[in-house]
């Protein structure tokens, strides 16, 4: 069951709208918007400022400036499946300017032949960049979907953001298959 937000809020970036929400737990959503932020935002998201809320705002902030590398907001995955919450903390130990493939994030999850799981999983990424499921790649080193605005191209941009090489949806340097 999803947990209930408590506190909402709508920040806007270099690369877009934000929609960000916490329950009692921790952060439960990270969202780009499609467009900008909505002219009537709902009550929630104008409620005196949430501290967790802020904090994510300012780390969301801090990463895309490029000051910050890790994020220390909690997250609560508790609406999640087992298989889904040890994807997202698997790839949530992934540092930054690194990549993985789907398929060494299924072996390190001790479920080799689920590649293709991992890759659903991370297309239903509740917090995308708090938990980088653009630093998964295929194992041909091709950037395969992000499901963002903007799809690969983001995620092309966020890597290279992070300053790993990107050219026509490929890796530029080679990518090591061992974990």
């Amino acid at each position: 069951m999803k947990p209930t937000p408590i506190a909402t809020i709508f920040i806007n970036s270099s690369i877009g709208s934000f929609l960000l929400e916490r329950s009692a737990r921790g952060l439960t959503h990270c969202k780009i918007l499609d467009s900008a932020i909505p002219a009537e935002p709902p009550a929630s998201a104008l409620a005196p400022a949430d501290p967790m809320l802020q904090q994510a705002a300012n780390e969301l902030q801090a990463y895309l400036e490029g000051s910050l590398k890790a994020f220390s907001v909690p997250l609560d995955l508790s609406d999640l499946s087992s298989f889904q919450q040890k994807v997202f903390a698997e790839v949530r130990q992934i540092p930054w300017g690194e990549v993985r493939t789907y398929a060494q994030v299924a072996a390190q999850i001790a479920q080799p032949e689920a590649a293709r799981a991992v890759g659903t999983a991370l297309a239903h990424n509740p917090l995308m960049l708090f938990i980088p499921c653009h630093r998964i790649i295929g194992s041909d080193g091709k950037l395969h979907g992000f499901s963002a605005p903007h799809g690969v191209a983001l995620k092309a941009w966020l890597l290279e953001h992070e300053s790993v090489k990107v050219s026509e949806n490929n890796l530029c340097a080679p990518f090591s298959e061992e974990i």
